[in-house]
């Protein structure tokens, strides 16, 4: 037996209709929507997730209209790929006391140098991460190339730092903006898939950073020197989901 009222300060609704989720061992989802006569659940029809949004978006729901970052070049409800242009910025470094050999990068911790150009890939559960030649924005057969950092996995996902605000009531875009300016303030520490080469430079990835340290302090370079990015096998079109 169910519930059909609901009363909302002044208004009163009656339920009409009921929307069913399902999940699999793999945690695929799928809907059914239900017809609602005499307090009894009617047999449904499985719907999908254009069904679902002309639902939810049908004429006299009020949908708060916001304005999409340039950064951002796709989005759905649960990802978003936003492109940071190459830019000057700081960069920061902890290296723990157990790797005594990298601990010269603490010493230039807060340095600025220039990012490469960088692709991301957001959801609130994880954040890819990728490098690209160019500065114009990305297309569908745009090359991807290994970020030049620590705190990256084997498969381009990022190492998290702590404390990315998830406000339920953000946007994925929202989130994605958030995220993205806790981990430019992040702080680069331990090597993970070390198997994986991330930088073409020939004294390796924490050299190559005191490299760049030095240079941007000195004004000798204005641009990310694009010829020692390592390429993969990825394009755009193949990290869309």
């Amino acid at each position: 037996m169910l519930d059909v009222k609901y009363q909302n300060h002044s208004q009163t609704f009656s339920l009409t209709h009921a929307l069913l989720f399902y999940q699999d061992q793999s945690q695929q989802t799928l809907a059914t929507l239900h017809e609602v006569r005499n307090k009894q659940l009617l047999q449904g029809k499985a719907v999908n997730v254009a069904e679902l949004d002309d639902l939810f978006h049908s004429p006299g729901q009020r949908i708060r209209m916001s304005l999409i970052p340039p950064q951002v070049i796709a989005c759905s409800r649960t990802e978003v790929l936003w492109f940071e242009r190459s830019r000057i910025r700081p960069i920061y470094f902890n290296v723990p006391e157990e790797e005594p050999k990298r601990q010269f990068l603490n010493r230039i911790s807060g340095e600025e140098v220039v990012w490469p150009n960088l692709l991301f890939k957001i959801s609130r559960e994880e954040v890819y991460c990728w490098a690209v030649k160019s500065s114009a924005k990305p297309g569908l057969d745009t090359k991807l190339y290994r970020a030049p950092f620590t705190n990256i996995f084997i498969d381009d996902k990022v190492c998290l730092p702590n404390g990315i605000p998830n406000n339920p009531d953000d946007d994925i875009v929202e989130y994605a903006g958030k995220a993205l300016n806790v981990i430019f303030r992040g702080h680069f520490s331990h090597l993970y898939g070390e198997r994986v080469k991330r930088i073409g430079y020939y004294h390796g990835l924490d050299r190559f950073w005191e490299y760049m340290v030095k240079q941007t302090a000195k004004g000798k370079i204005k641009s990310f020197p694009a010829k020692h990015l390592i390429p993969t096998t990825l394009t755009v079109r193949s990290i869309l989901s």
